[in-house]
């Protein structure tokens, strides 16, 4: 019995030997990162926005790069990077970002620091119940901090950042805290994910981003451009239903997904059609419930398409009229859940007149309504955003003109109820983009102004001359310079 007792003490000791070897190896290829940020202002988009600070972290890899999530280095104006026991910062900057993955590479200013810093391995997918540490800055510490858990869970998310994309995801009840995100989780001394996210209504959970993503963000990037991941552009239904099945003439033991609707410009226009039967995606069949067996783990197709690139092809096996056809499907470069996404790095885009404020319709300015808007904007708004390109042979990637805000004017006094409304036509021309307006506001020459509103027949009227006259005093009031960002 002692004798056992001294070979575990021997084993423990050599085990944390060898756990302070790698966790020094690992920690001067862990950075703290510290952003200096400018957000521009969707409500008041004439403003240069407002200015913060926050942390993440981040590490390093092959060819003098940091890797880190796009959510830490997003709308940046000054980047510092920390190295471990070393106090100086380093200014850095974005060399490429994928908001829709939530990764990000940065690259110092003077990379001679990297000369000796190890760059860490990319290894693969952990498995479930086996034990992973991460590594970071949570809270902005000035010390590097490692927590230990294990993987509980492989599947596909939505990720916080952007608010659309859905990629694969890794649970662990390793703490991943704010400032955590951006650093590496580490297995065997290599690294298979980035932490990334929590969720505040869980305990003892966080989320990271897998290898699989991190690989094709890299690859993306070969050709020095991101392109971003594609999309099928296909809405699909479950085929549980054994009705469902029948009356689509699938036979018992045939499985698949019907498609309901194909997006405008996607991939999948002009190869298939509504009602067709997904039964197979690149050689992975498909369950009634649209779930995959993928290396053992039972995950929603979606996840095949997101281990191409754009340009590459997916090979599909369908159902069509009872019959069996394969079909090839280029995948190309539009990807309409952008336009769905959330903004970043880009100035706003407005014109006023006579102190009306127009802006596109995007989810930064559905987001100025507040923080539950969601459920408090009206529902033609929403309608507008998310549901008319589905039910329309019409692409979301030119925004309606909303009308967000009034300046108060004796000009524009009895317009108040029209704001978040969609504008139709001004001067009797069809409004789509903010030119379109300032072209109708600017060449008319009736008496009046006549604004018209996409619902409930509503209309503003303005006095053209007084509106003229008043619209350089109230940009003066309001210490507006410019008029319009088109």
């Amino acid at each position: 019995m002692k004798h056992w007792i001294k070979v575990g003490l021997r084993l423990g000791l050599f085990l944390c030997l060898v756990g302070a070897v790698q966790g020094k190896g690992i920690e001067y290829s862990v950075v703290k990162i510290v952003n200096q940020y400018n957000v521009f202002n969707w409500y008041s988009p004439w403003n240069s926005g407002s200015t913060g600070k926050g942390t993440g972290s981040g590490f390093v890899i092959s060819k003098k790069r940091i890797l880190t999530n796009a959510h830490v280095v997003s709308d940046s104006a000054i980047l510092l990077v920390f190295f471990h026991n070393d106090p100086r910062p380093y200014p850095a900057r974005v060399k490429a970002i994928g908001h829709d993955c939530d990764l990000a590479i940065l690259e110092l200013v003077d990379s001679k620091r990297l000369d000796d810093v190890p760059a860490l391995k990319i290894a693969g997918l952990p498995k479930i119940r086996s034990q992973v540490f991460t590594y970071g800055y949570p809270a902005g510490g000035k010390r590097l901090s490692s927590t230990g858990g294990v993987v509980s869970r492989i599947e596909v998310q939505q990720y916080v950042h952007s608010g659309v994309d859905q990629h694969l995801i890794v649970q662990t009840d390793a703490a991943i805290n704010p400032g955590n995100s951006g650093g590496p989780v580490i297995q065997s001394n290599a690294v298979v994910g980035v932490a990334f996210q929590g969720n505040s209504k869980l305990e003892n959970m966080g989320l990271f981003i897998p290898t699989i993503v991190i690989n094709h963000f890299l690859k993306d990037l070969e050709d020095g451009t991101y392109d971003g991941y594609p999309e099928l552009g296909i809405v699909t239904t479950a085929m549980e239903n054994p009705a469902a099945r029948a009356y689509a003439k699938m036979k018992p033991e045939e499985t698949g997904v019907r498609v309901d609707l194909i997006l405008q410009k996607t991939s999948a226009k002009n190869v298939l059609k509504p009602g067709d039967i997904v039964t197979s995606i690149n050689g992975n069949s498909i369950a009634n419930d649209g779930t995959i067996d993928w290396r053992g783990l039972r995950l929603d197709y979606a996840l095949i398409v997101d281990l191409l690139q754009q340009g590459e092809v997916l090979h599909l096996e369908i159902i069509r009229d009872g019959k069996h056809l394969k079909k090839s499907v280029p995948l190309n470069h539009y990807n309409p859940m952008r336009f769905q996404a959330k903004i970043f790095e880009q100035r706003p885009k407005y014109y006023i007149y006579a102190g009306l404020v127009f802006v596109p319709l995007n989810r930064a300015t559905l987001m100025t309504y507040g923080s539950s808007w969601f459920t408090d904007v009206n529902q033609e708004l929403l309608y507008e955003f998310y549901f008319r390109p589905l039910e329309k042979d019409e692409p979301v990637d030119v925004p309606y003109v909303i009308q967000i805000r009034r300046l108060d004017a004796e000009v524009n006094a009895e317009e108040s109820r029209f704001l978040y409304q969609v504008v139709d036509k001004v001067n009797g021309k069809k409004i789509h983009t903010l030119q379109d307006l300032a072209g109708a506001f600017e060449g008319c020459t009736n008496a009046e102004h006549v604004i018209h509103f996409k619902y409930d027949n509503a209309i503003t009227v303005l006095d053209r001359k007084k509106a003229d006259a008043a619209h350089s005093k109230i940009l003066k009031k309001y210490a507006i310079q410019k008029d319009r960002n088109l």
